[in-house]
């Protein structure tokens, strides 16, 4: 698979993702600039086409982790070639937004509210296997943590959803009135 054709299958995801670590468009921009970037420069390490989500989920992780936790507001300049990212936002003769596209489609506001307010550890965990649908297994290894504590953070942060969103699925007739 050529790079430009791994980065385009995934940029929805690795775009969504890095806006709900970030919860915002500039750091999520440079999130995932940064994460092609890491990720054409080591291409090579990809084993297998097949875990290409997995591998390029750890890079995202790992450079949010890394940059954004520490309290660093901003990746450092770093000077790409126009070109190379251009083809990736630049389709069909206009430029995409995919975080408006694809989550003003799927998801109303106050779910997207419930989930950036999550903290961090349980947003991660919860996007990673909720929403990007990675495996139990390629989440621990992306996220550097045993199965146990990846366990707990779903759990944990699945119901802290569950509780704020316990009113919106009354109002949208997800839940039932008990009746007595």
């Amino acid at each position: 698979m050529q790079y430009r054709e791994l980065i385009e299958k995934h940029l929805d995801s690795l775009w969504s993702a890095a806006m709900r670590f970030t919860k915002n468009r500039q750091d999520a921009e440079d999130l995932v600039q940064e994460t092609c970037m890491k990720a054409f420069e080591n291409l090579g390490s990809l084993r297998s086409e097949g875990k290409a989500k997995a591998w390029l989920f750890k890079i995202l992780a790992n450079t949010f982790i890394n940059k954004y936790r520490k309290g660093q507001t901003a990746p450092e300049h770093v000077d790409i070639e126009p070109e190379l990212l251009e083809p990736i936002f630049f389709k069909t003769g206009q430029y995409i937004d995919p975080e408006k596209d694809l989550f003003l489609n799927i998801m109303d506001e106050e779910i997207k509210i419930a989930i950036d307010s999550l903290p961090i550890e349980f947003r991660m965990a919860v996007v990673l296997v909720d929403i990007e649908e990675l495996s139990y297994r390629e989440v621990e290894d992306i996220l550097r943590i045993s199965s146990g504590t990846l366990s707990s953070r779903l759990y944990r942060g699945r119901r802290l959803l569950r509780d704020s969103l316990y009113e919106y699925a009354k109002k949208k007739g997800f839940l039932k009135e008990k009746r007595r």
